[in-house]
Formats: structure tokens, C-alpha cells, sequence
């Protein structure tokens, strides 16, 4: 998978710019604050639907502006893509699949599939727990698109429950209807999140192996109110939940919002068996973040074919000499997009493709 033309139009800080990438290294460069990641961001768009920044939509659009515009042109298995999108302030966003409207984000994702790898994702090990499930349902969301459609219904009815359960004496007869319909969203959650973890582990633990010279094996454990099974079937775990719902009820009448569901899962990383967030170094926490990113790379090759393209925003510069060579030498050969200030970081990168970026304003170089 290669990224070939990028076209903005009033995104972030861009006013309009077409930017062109070669297949191997790409080095985003120039001062802090002068939309370096913007240009990540957009790419990243294509891949998740959403900004891996978060906030709202009508904070892609440039200041001062009403209206904007992004496409790019990839390549994937040797044939020409093309998407794009369209936002406006007011109304709802629009996504194009070669000129096309599409009415669902799964018709969207899983077209172009990259892995991101920010300084934020350092933490990823001792931050909280909705940093480590956003990793996976993103992860996840790319080679299974639909998957994206029963995250997204899951959320809208938790919210709805949760203003069920904030009223006086909530109806119990509608708190029924949403867990029915819970407990087969959380059954088919549960089991993608448990199975891609499952393989992450086996990519991850190869990678951790190598890093430390063979001493560190490296653990993936999947915390869940309903712990699946190797045998369990969305089914079993939908009957699991309905049953979790119908003995938590009372309790959620009495606190007042929903105590149990996907929304409260997690995993746990342990090096030789001890918990890395209580027990590992903060160098050895950095290896099992960059374990995983490489894995979740290595996972989605396995799945589709293919690898995603790798976007590093400025996380040479936050990692030491040992982990910054480990790192590229495990993306040489891949499409890579980089970005920082020093461009002496990227020295062993004679031939790259360079795009510089002063004050909102991308170039070729």
C-alpha cells in the first residue's frame, strides 16, 4: 500500500496544497507548531474516519473558514484509489470512494490502512484503559470494517442508557430493550477485541524477544467483564451479558449510570510474567509500545495482504539511540512518513522524499 498524491483545502492550517510521496521514506520537516502533524492527521483520516487527535469535526476546518476538502490518491495491490472527504460547518460530513457519496463508514474503512505512532502512544502502557482499547478498536476497525458499526451503535445506546439511568425511576421495561440489544454488540466486541489480541501477542512477543537481546517475553492479557473463552462464540457471550445486565440492573438504577459493558475492558502487558505497568521500566515500557505498533503492522500484513503505510510523528526525537535504530530498521522496505524538527535524525536517509513545512505551508523539496 502506497500513498501517492495528498490534495488539502482549508484543513487545519493548509490553505491549499497538493503533496506528492515517494514509496520508501518520507520526512515531514520544519518548526514546531507549523503543521507537520496536520498533514498526519489527514492521512490518518483515510485510514480511521476520525483524527487520532480527537475532538470535533468542525476543528479540521481552517479558521476563519466555512468549508473544507481532502483526497487522497493511493495505491493498494497495484491499482490506483482514490477518497476523499468533505466538511461544512452545520452540516454532516460527506465521504467519496473514487467520486462516489458512501453512506457507511464501513463502505470507507479498510480501503487505506495505516498504523500511527505518536509520542502520546509512549503512555500507552501506564496511561489509562481508553487509551489501550482505542488502540485495538482502530487497529481492529481496519481489516474488519464493519466492526467500526457496532462500536458505533454500542455507543449511541450506552449514552442513551446512561440519560435513562440519570432520570427518576427509569423504565425498567426500556432498560430491558437497550441490554438486549447490548448484550449482541458486546458479545461481537468482546470476541474481535480477545482474537485480535490473541494474534498481536504472538507478533508483539517476536518483536520484544529481538529487542532485548532474547530476555523479555512478552504477555498480552484481555480483562473483560465477561472473559471469553478460546471456544466462545459471540452467541455464548451475548447470553454471557445479558445476563451480567440483568444482575447489574438494581445497582444501576441506584448509582446512576451504566456499571458494565465493553466500555470497561482492557489488557494488561507483562515482561517474564510481571505486570509492566506496575513492574517495568520506563525503557521497558517504550519497547512494549513499540512491540505492538510493529506488531499491529505485522497483523494487518497477515490479514489483507499487505502492509499499511507507517506514520511516525515526531517519535525519533523521544526515543534513544538503541530504540530509534531498532525502529527503522524495521520499516525499511515499508512506506514511512516522518516527521520532526532535526533533520539530522533522518541522515541514514539519503534518498528520502522531503516535504517541508513553514507556518501551515507544505512543499515538495
Amino acid at each position: 500500500m502506497k500513498i501517492e498524491k495528498l490534495y488539502l483545502y482549508n484543513f487545519k492550517n493548509a490553505c491549499e496544497e497538493t503533496l506528492t510521496f515517494a514509496p520508501g521514506v518520507n520526512v515531514i520537516y520544519g518548526e514546531n507548531a507549523s503543521g507537520k502533524t496536520n498533514l498526519l492527521e489527514a492521512l490518518f483520516y483515510f485510514a480511521s474516519g476520525k483524527s487520532f487527535r480527537g475532538g470535533k469535526e468542525r476543528e479540521l476546518i481552517r479558521l476563519g473558514e466555512t468549508r473544507a476538502k481532502a483526497e487522497l490518491i493511493f495505491s493498494a495491490r497495484g491499482l490506483e484509489k482514490k477518497m476523499s472527504l468533505a466538511l461544512e460547518k452545520g452540516k454532516k460530513r460527506e465521504l467519496f470512494v473514487s467520486g462516489i457519496k458512501v453512506q457507511k463508514l464501513s463502505e470507507y474503512l479498510g480501503l487505506f490502512r495505516a498504523v500511527i505512532f505518536t509520542p502520546d502512544h509512549l503512555d500507552l502502557v501506564k496511561g489509562v484503559s481508553e487509551n489501550r482499547r482505542r488502540f485495538l478498536d482502530l487497529a481492529i476497525c481496519q481489516s474488519f470494517p464493519r466492526y467500526a458499526a457496532s462500536l458505533n451503535e454500542y455507543g449511541r445506546l450506552l449514552m442513551q442508557k446512561n440519560a435513562l439511568l440519570r432520570g427518576d425511576n427509569p423504565d425498567r421495561a426500556l432498560l430491558a430493550v437497550y441490554h438486549e440489544r447490548m448484550a449482541t454488540l458486546c458479545g461481537v466486541i468482546t470476541l474481535n477485541r480477545a482474537k485480535y489480541l490473541t494474534n498481536l501477542e504472538s507478533a508483539a512477543a517476536e518483536f520484544q524477544k529481538e529487542m532485548s537481546g532474547g530476555l523479555e517475553v512478552l504477555k498480552l492479557k484481555y480483562k473483560s467483564q465477561v472473559l471469553p473463552k478460546e471456544e466462545d462464540t459471540a452467541e455464548v457471550l451475548r447470553e454471557k451479558y445479558r445476563e451480567l445486565f440483568e444482575a447489574k440492573t438494581e445497582e444501576e438504577i441506584r448509582r446512576g449510570f451504566a456499571v458494565c459493558g465493553v466500555q470497561r475492558d482492557d489488557f494488561d502487558l507483562y515482561l517474564n510474567g510481571l505486570n509492566c505497568k506496575m513492574f517495568g521500566s520506563q525503557g521497558q515500557q517504550r519497547s512494549c509500545v513499540l512491540s505492538l505498533k510493529l506488531a499491529e503492522g505485522e497483523l494487518s500484513k497477515r490479514l489483507t495482504g499487505e502492509y499499511p503505510v507507517f506514520l511516525l510523528d515526531d517519535i525519533l526525537s523521544e526515543l534513544d539511540t538503541g530504540r530509534r535504530e531498532y525502529i527503522l530498521d524495521k520499516i525499511t522496505g515499508k512506506q514511512v512518513v516522518l516527521t520532526g524538527c532535526e533533520t539530522e535524525l533522518f541522515s541514514g536517509y539519503e534518498g528520502c522524499h522531503k516535504i517541508y513545512v513553514e507556518k501551515g505551508v507544505a512543499r515538495n523539496v
